[in-house]
């Protein structure tokens, strides 16, 4: 995983596989993420991402819930259809761009 941070704006670039086993260590290290640069927006890249199952899910919503108690917004970029699709399904009211 890689990120960046610059005027406000922390992009996380997620690879591979979103499921149960990768999701424990995301988890912690992009909410430490999250609580050093506090930033205006979260912008989640997922260019990389093959594959994400319900615990990806789980992942996206429980860092949404975050960024909102930070008065912050965060937007999903490069999901592949299949993912978008199960974003949508969720039910989750995030704004999904296809390429930045």
């Amino acid at each position: 995983m890689k990120y960046n941070y610059a005027d406000g704006k922390l992009t996380i670039f997620l690879q591979e596989e979103i499921d149960m086993n990768s999701c424990r260590i995301l988890r912690g290290i992009i909410d430490g993420y999250i609580m050093k640069y506090q930033p205006y927006e979260l912008v989640l890249d997922l260019s990389e991402v093959k594959f994400m199952d319900s615990s990806g899910i789980g992942l996206i919503l429980g860092r949404y819930n975050l960024i909102k108690l930070l008065d912050s917004k965060m937007t999903i970029i490069n999901a592949s259809n299949s993912i978008r699709r199960l974003i949508e399904l969720s039910n989750i009211k995030l704004e999904c761009v296809q390429h930045e």
